[in-house]
């Protein structure tokens, strides 16, 4: 029977088209295996939870305060000075924050470097600060790390250690050395500790901790709000919280130490001119006493001084402040010279001298803070005296540069006041040399004041200056874990639940290369499907019988009804059933739709040409002599083939006969289109049950006699 014509192109299709609906069909069967995965899972990430140690974020906001003030004119250089004021950089004062003698000695004042972890049955937790007991380092070795050391609490008094350096039972307050460290521990009884009296504690060497916090303490800056957002992620939320305060106040207190060490060197500086300026006044005021001794009768000479170069004191009072700028210029200019390596006042607002100034400043200070722990020779020490050296230069050359500007513009006020003086060459002679020692009083008078108001103001400013920066924001945890996320964990439980058995049944499926549901045949094929059978659970070969209601036999019936639907006009007789190999039900199937078509009415004969391995006369209990092999070898004729059988009395069974030696050579004798134009003839319909299609081994059955 062909139920299309294989020569159609669409016989075989390749169909990949994605079938959402009948995937999720496929596979809801399983649930019970996806319920046991996601519960499998589930309890997977209940036990990560459980067993891992959560980590939290902890930030802090330090806002930096800006001076916007500037200098009046460049006339005006002595008269605008704030000795103290530094301007303040964002980005800059986030470096400083982040330097390594800061981050060091907060390592310090929190003992960072000495962590202690309470023994749990499957891990260890962190304690900080209520520990039963402190190790005090008294002299590490700086490189050399010293590892864990296991401290088991045997009462109020002893205890014991164990590590790869040392063991043995030891007292509180008992000096410990190890090869490593030499170390005490003190004792500091909590209430709830007894319990557990297994702990383990994290040595590590200083500088490890100082690197590790250096690059762990995150930050960002808001140049915009001057603010500076620092970020640390920590297990221990308290701890985190105490680096980032406590960062902040070292952070503060160096600023401070730095305007001091300013402020100091500034008010000693002056201090030195006071003692000069104060001598040369002195010897100035002596010269007006024998001036006015020298003449017999006192000469208010300032009054005639005031009458005869009334036109000239404005420019006069010019040419004083530029002498006193010059002055002030060459006293810093020979104290750069001699003073080399010390802190320079910054007592001039010239911009340029300004910058230079606080960066030279800042690296004769970091100079003598690397002195504090290392040698002259040490190559860091060597590169800031460099640097030092290079900006003792600028500024020598930023000062001479001054006093040029200062220099040309004094000899242009003087060339005016010349001018003037013409006009009064007619004055005595002891009232021009009055004006000059009086001038040159003035002058003094005038630097002394200004140096003394320099000095009280630089004092006020050392004990009542203000930070640069405010904690805006003290540090602060995140409410929750920042990991790990819990929501995210079980919700990736429940989808790896889900996707493994996916991947699982889908490796199963890939492999495959059995037909398991119809749409196996129609993804790759456009035959017609007229029916399914469902797997025989009763272990009867005839399940069609003309009272049976089962789900097998409905199944028959809605193959017989689509046939005769399909085949109603073409009036097909004979059907041939086959499969590709043996045992996948071609005799059940042949037996039970030649079965119901019998009772239906119709007259049915059953041809068994499985002539290598019959079955069909065995289970209906015929025999199976004089059948269809012994008709295409003798004289039997064809009327003789046909049994009846007791199923039914129209379904008629032609045996296969004697096992030949080579059947398929019988089925090309001319007496095989005789004998199916005979059963045409006489019976409505022929079923052939016919051997699997695929080659059969020669030694798989032997012929019967």
């Amino acid at each position: 029977m062909n139920i299309t014509d294989r020569q159609d192109p669409g016989f075989f299709l390749n169909k990949t088209s994605f079938d959402l609906k009948h995937i999720i069909d496929r596979y809801i069967r399983f649930w019970p295996i996806f319920l046991i995965s996601i519960l499998l899972f589930l309890f997977i990430a209940f036990l990560y939870l459980r067993y891992t140690t959560p980590t939290y974020s902890i930030l802090s906001k330090i806002l930096i305060k800006s001076d916007n003030r500037k200098a009046n004119s460049a006339d005006d250089i002595l008269t605008d000075v704030d000795l103290l004021i530094t301007r303040n950089n964002v980005a800059g004062e986030n470096e400083i924050l982040k330097t390594a003698n800061i981050i060091e000695e907060v390592v310090d004042k929190l003992d960072l470097n000495v962590r202690y972890f309470s023994q749990g049955r499957f891990h260890l937790t962190e304690l900080y600060k209520n520990t039963p007991f402190k190790v005090v380092i008294i002299s590490p070795k700086d490189g050399i790390p010293t590892g864990k050391l296991s401290f088991h609490i045997v009462d109020r008094t002893s205890f014991t250690i164990s590590s790869s350096s040392i063991n043995g039972k030891f007292n509180y307050n008992d000096t410990i050395k190890t090869p490593e460290i030499t170390f005490t521990v003190k004792p500091q009884f909590f209430q709830g500790y007894y319990a557990a009296e297994d702990y383990i504690v994290d040595v590590n060497d200083k500088r490890a901790v100082t690197d590790f916090y250096k690059n762990a303490i995150l930050s960002s800056i808001d140049e915009q709000a001057n603010m500076i957002v620092m970020q640390l992620v920590e297990t221990v939320p308290e701890k985190g919280k105490d680096i980032l305060n406590t960062l902040y106040e070292v952070y503060t207190k160096v600023n401070e130490e730095n305007k001091n060490k300013m402020a100091d060197s500034t008010i000693s500086f002056i201090d030195n001119r006071l003692g000069i300026i104060s001598v040369e006044l002195s010897g100035v005021e002596k010269d007006i006493e024998e001036f006015k001794k020298s003449n017999e009768a006192p000469i208010d000479i300032q009054e005639q001084a005031r009458q005869n170069m009334g036109q000239s004191n404005e420019i006069q009072s010019q040419l004083l402040q530029k002498q006193v700028q010059l002055e002030m210029i060459e006293s810093i200019e020979i104290f750069v010279k001699n003073k080399t390596g010390r802190i320079i006042p910054g007592i001039i607002s010239d911009p340029t001298y300004g910058s230079i100034v606080q960066k030279y400043n800042n690296l004769v200070m970091e100079k003598d803070r690397q002195l504090e722990t290392t040698k002259p020779d040490n190559p860091v020490v060597v590169s800031l005296e460099n640097q030092i050296e290079t900006l003792q230069k600028d500024l020598l050359v930023s000062l001479d540069n001054a006093k040029r500007e200062i220099n040309i513009s004094r000899n242009q006020l003087q060339s005016r006041n010349n001018e003037f003086l013409r006009n009064i060459r007619t004055t005595p002679t002891k009232e021009r040399s009055f004006l000059d020692i009086s001038r040159q009083q003035s002058l003094k008078q005038e630097l002394y004041l200004y140096l003394l108001q320099k000095r009280e103001q630089t004092a006020i400013s050392k004990t009542g200056s203000l930070a640069n920066s405010r904690l805006i924001e003290p540090a602060r945890s995140s409410p929750v874990p920042l990991s790990p996320n819990e929501t995210l964990i079980y919700c990736g439980a429940v989808g790896a639940g889900i996707v493994l058995p996916v991947l699982f049944l889908f490796a199963l499926d890939f492999f495959n290369n059995k037909i398991r549901d119809k749409k196996d045949i129609t993804s790759i094929t456009s035959v017609p499907i007229l029916g399914e059978i469902g797997h025989n659970n009763s272990k009867k070969l005839i399940v069609f019988k003309p009272e049976s209601r089962t789900f097998i036999s409905e199944q028959f019936r809605l193959i017989r009804a689509n046939l005769h639907f399909i085949f109603h006009e073409k009036q097909q007789k004979v059907f041939m059933i086959t499969s590709s190999i043996s045992g996948e039900g071609k005799t059940f199937f042949s037996l039970n739709m030649s079965s119901s078509f019998a009772i239906a009415g119709k007259k049915t004969v059953l041809l068994e040409l499985d002539l290598r391995k019959p079955e069909i006369s065995h289970q209906l209990g015929l025999s199976n002599d004089r059948g269809f092999t012994d008709y295409m070898v003798s004289d039997i004729t064809k009327e003789e083939l046909a049994k009846s059988t007791t199923i039914h009395p129209n379904l008629y069974v032609i045996s296969s006969g004697t096992v030949p030696i080579n059947p398929g050579e019988l089925l090309l004798q001319e007496k095989m289109g005789e004998l199916f134009n005979y059963l045409k003839s006489e019976f409505d319909y022929i079923i052939i049950d016919t051997p699997p299609f695929q080659t059969v081994h020669p030694g798989t059955q032997k012929p019967q006699a």
